[in-house]
């Protein structure tokens, strides 16, 4: 028994001993939900051993009910029964407490996407995605985002999927979730190994080989790394990459996905025994459809090649039923057109309901300023002025704290990685630690993926690239790079080197720069970038 499962069973054997002694059944289930992010075990165990009996009360059969799907997919499980969900969920929508009634949406579509149902999960997940928008819940979008580009990548909508992986990254990142904004960056890669851009699909993983920080996150690298290079055709490299990545754990498919590629190599390269052997073995793993049907496959041609027509005919039994399945899977609606009509309702209603607010209150402030224009026009007037001077004034101020706080971050965040690079670094040329500056950047700031990089920076520096490049669409990207590197404080010196510049030219870019945006000299750059920022 392991010191992890001992604590855990200390921890559980002591919790029982206090609940027993004072009969506070929320408390079980508080205390469940303080251990399902770290030891979903041990809260599924309190869940499991809770009588029914003791929640007495709908908001504790619903707290009840949705701990429980928590802790079933936490740990890979059926999410059965759905009746308890559907109570929860209908409690949360009846006393309108969105929080866990968006967890309960999340839920119930991730019901449907194990059953391979994606029309009905799309609508759960569309719903579920309004209510962690209202919140500003970046736990939730992150996951709904996550289950979104898995949902598009199968369905080959690999464009989409990229960017329902990003938007995850960015809502993980911001929440410091570091496994989950892992995989959204490994399943990115996944999209263009898929989309049969090997190349980009390698380099994308080796970027993030430094970012994989426990072996379940190594493990899921070495297996796309190896599938890159099996669907490359560069089976030498694949299979040294799968079998080390058999070795390591495993989440969900994941070990079924690494014994049937291992089988599609061994097939290709003329050995159907140990095809075979593999092909075998990942039934052990629970596969999904298609990873079966594709075993099938490999099972029916290893047994032609002996004759033995018995198996074959079983075998191609078995595939062609697989086949059957994946049509009518595959026949579904694409869930991007889904989320079309679902984008178009919502603006639809939310139209509706500004003109119908606009309206009301021209109505009133008519009304209002009929009776009092003429008592209340100078004082009313003086006092707007005010409050919208101190509005800006404190705008201004919390935007650059806001501004200097990451750019600080950022300086930190590279002291500290030079800090540990200093051995290498007093023995490196200068060369030598330019390109190592460089990669710290891209690191940090994804400089040389512009399309990310504008897309933080539009986070952090309210819209600031899209209004440059709808605005000023003269200005280049090293113009619009050098704004935003300019605001978050990076040294000149850094700059030169991230934008290939030296200083005589850098001065003739900012010149041309102040000339595109039309003001009259360098100095005033940074105060025009400070209006943007505000508007």
């Amino acid at each position: 028994m392991s010191i992890c499962t001992v604590r855990n069973f200390m921890l559980i054997t002591l919790l029982s001993f206090i609940t027993v002694g004072c009969s506070v059944v929320p408390e079980d289930l508080k205390t469940a939900d303080l251990l399902m992010e770290t030891s979903p075990d041990s809260a599924l165990y309190i869940l499991q051993h809770l009588s029914p009996r003791f929640l007495k009360s709908a908001s504790n059969r619903a707290y009840y009910g949705l701990l429980l799907v928590r802790a079933l997919d936490k740990n890979i499980l059926p999410l059965k029964p759905d009746t308890l969900l559907d109570f929860s969920l209908n409690y949360y929508m009846l006393h309108s407490e969105n929080e866990p009634l968006g967890n309960c949406y999340l839920y119930k579509a991730r019901m449907y996407k194990y059953s391979l149902h994606y029309e009905k999960a799309m609508s759960w997940y569309l719903k579920g995605l309004d209510i962690a928008r209202i919140l500003k819940n970046d736990v939730l979008s992150g996951r709904i985002y996550l289950d979104l580009g898995d949902i598009y990548t199968i369905q080959n909508d690999y464009e989409p999927a990229r960017r329902k992986y990003r938007m995850a990254y960015v809502c993980f990142r911001k929440a410091g979730f570091q496994p989950q904004s892992f995989y959204a960056l490994l399943n990115i890669g996944r999209t263009y190994s898929a989309s049969k851009d090997y190349t980009k699909s390698q380099r994308y993983y080796r970027k993030l080989l430094p970012l994989a920080k426990d072996s379940l996150q190594q493990g899921a690298l070495l297996q796309e790394v190896g599938l890159g290079y099996y669907n490359a055709q560069m089976y030498d490299s694949a299979k040294s990459y799968l079998k080390q990545a058999i070795h390591y754990p495993f989440l969900g498919y994941n070990r079924a996905v690494r014994y049937k590629y291992l089988a599609e190599l061994y097939f290709d390269v003329d050995r159907p025994d140990s095809a075979f052997y593999y092909a075998k073995r990942t039934f052990n793993y629970n596969p999904e459809i298609r990873t079966r049907r594709d075993c099938y496959r490999i099972l029916s041609n290893c047994v032609y090649l002996k004759n033995d027509l018995k198996a074959f005919n079983f075998y191609m039994m078995r595939y062609l039923q697989c086949s059957d399945t994946i049509r009518t899977i595959d026949a579904q609606t694409k869930s991007s057109l889904l989320e079309s009509f679902h984008t178009v309702k919502n603006e639809a209603v939310i139209s509706r309901k500004i003109l119908i607010t606009i309206i009301l209150i021209f109505t009133i402030v008519l009304f209002a300023g009929v009776l009092f224009y003429f008592h209340r026009h100078h004082l009313h007037k003086e006092e707007k002025h005010q409050l919208v001077q101190s509005h800006l004034n404190q705008k201004a101020a919390s935007r650059k704290e806001v501004i200097h706080k990451h750019g600080d971050t950022l300086h930190r965040m590279m002291d500290e990685a030079r800090s540990k690079q200093s051995l290498m670094r007093k023995k490196a040329s200068l060369a030598e630690k330019e390109r190592m500056d460089r990669i710290l950047y891209d690191e940090f700031l994804h400089l040389n993926e512009l399309d990310f990089f504008y897309h933080e920076m539009d986070i952090l520096l309210n819209n600031l690239t899209s209004k440059l490049r709808t605005r000023y669409p003269a200005l280049t990207t090293k113009e619009i790079s050098w704004c935003c590197l300019y605001l978050l404080r990076v040294p000149s010196t850094d700059i030169y080197l991230l934008l290939d510049y030296k200083v005589g030219s850098l001065i003739k870019m900012k010149q041309r720069l102040a000339q595109k945006i039309g003001v009259e000299g360098v100095a005033l750059i940074y105060d025009f970038l400070n209006e943007l920022l505000l508007e």
